[in-house]
């Protein structure tokens, strides 16, 4: 689907809701909604990564007429489930906004989905640990206030909307869900397994995280390329794709946190496994 024929689909969906009343497409890209009560409710699809000053220069214009916002990442741009990162300024602003949560938008075979992602403090420094929630039904759109303090960045008291989901991550079948993955996790850590995140609700019935075994060591070439990138051989052309955009976000020389030479480096294996990868599997 293209940009275009997501929005549709969205602003579809979003009409659907019992408290709204109309949805349309602005010329600047954005949806219009409006309810029953009046109220109105722009609607961002971020297909970009976005700048903290946009995101306050969006929220300052619409908070200022008592117009709601919302915005949707999109997930290529966001780490896998169970990584552990460092989120920039953009994406702890958006977290702060929805009450410590990201939505997300996605394409699969079965449509278009809405996801949600939480962080959650990682080890004694600045990282996070990446938390996908179930994936959300749309059916309710409220609008209200919130102030937050941080970021300082988007410091402010703003109009904002969401799709009244619940604090996944608080849900005990869910923590307990994750606990069991990391007992699973070190007791395979004394093993040469390699192992990948499937992301939760992604296809998986449980609606939680979990770790696929992938294999032992590579057998070939292309089987050492795809592990480069976190894969098996049965990964998808977009699964390549994805993992290749996550990875040269990473460890590109010009955005990467590594020592210039040591990124360069890096960045170099990794451009050149997805080259191989594409050519020989023309994926």
């Amino acid at each position: 689907m293209t940009a275009d024929e997501i929005k549709r689909w969205l602003c579809g969906k979003l009409a659907e809701v019992e408290s709204v009343r109309t949805c349309a497409h602005a010329q600047d890209g954005y949806l219009i909604v409006t309810t029953w009560t009046g109220t109105l409710i722009h609607v961002h699809l971020l297909a970009e990564a976005p700048r903290t000053r946009t995101i306050k220069r969006i929220l300052a214009d619409a908070s200022r007429i008592g117009i709601g916002v919302l915005f949707l990442l999109d997930a290529a741009l966001l780490p896998a489930d169970g990584e552990a990162f460092e989120p920039d300024e953009a994406l702890l602003a958006l977290h702060a906004l929805f009450r410590d949560k990201i939505y997300t938008y996605r394409q699969t075979p079965d449509g278009v989905k809405i996801g949600q992602l939480h962080f959650k403090p990682y080890g004694r420094g600045v990282e996070q640990e990446a938390w996908y929630g179930p994936d959300v039904e749309i059916k309710h759109l409220p609008c209200y206030k919130v102030w937050i303090k941080q970021p300082q960045s988007i410091r402010g008291d703003w109009l904002i909307a969401n799709f009244g989901t619940e604090a996944f991550w608080k849900q005990a079948d869910y923590t307990a869900g994750r606990s069991a993955f990391r007992q699973q996790s070190a007791r395979a850590s004394g093993n040469a397994q390699f192992y990948k995140w499937s992301n939760p609700g992604w296809g998986n019935p449980d609606g939680m995280g979990y770790r696929t075994p992938v294999s032992g060591a590579p057998e070939s070439e292309l089987d050492r390329c795809y592990q480069l990138l976190g894969l098996t051989r049965a990964a998808s052309e977009d699964d390549v794709k994805l993992a290749f955009r996550k990875l040269a976000r990473e460890f590109h020389p010009d955005v990467s946190k590594l020592p210039k030479d040591e990124a360069e480096a890096r960045f170099k294996r990794l451009y050149a496994a997805y080259r191989y990868i594409k050519t020989a599997s023309g994926k």
